[in-house]
């Protein structure tokens, strides 16, 4: 558990480091060893890998609701195709 800790500070102080960057005028010069930058991307994989599950389990979560959506959509869909293609067959076929 004392892993995934670090991997959500570094994940978090990833993406402020990229926030804070990208609100300055000239980007930053910053020089990074090879240790560093494997440093680094072990830290950004542990925190991707132990987001990983979580982002699993949301999509699990709501996958019932999701397809309800889809098939409401598609049903919503074929329902007015088929307004269309009547009132154009009314206008098609004079009324008797």
């Amino acid at each position: 558990m004392k892993n995934g800790k670090h991997g959500w500070w570094a994940a978090l102080a990833a993406v402020l480091l990229l926030g804070t960057a990208a609100c300055e005028q000239e980007p930053a010069k910053i020089r990074l060893t090879s240790s560093e930058r494997i440093r680094i991307d072990t830290l950004v994989k542990q925190a991707v890998d132990s987001l990983v599950p979580v982002m699993d389990s949301l999509c699990d979560a709501r996958y019932p609701q999701m397809v309800q959506e889809a098939t409401d959509s598609i049903i919503q869909l074929r329902r007015e195709e088929e307004r269309t293609l009547r009132e154009r067959l009314k206008q098609q076929i004079p009324e008797q």
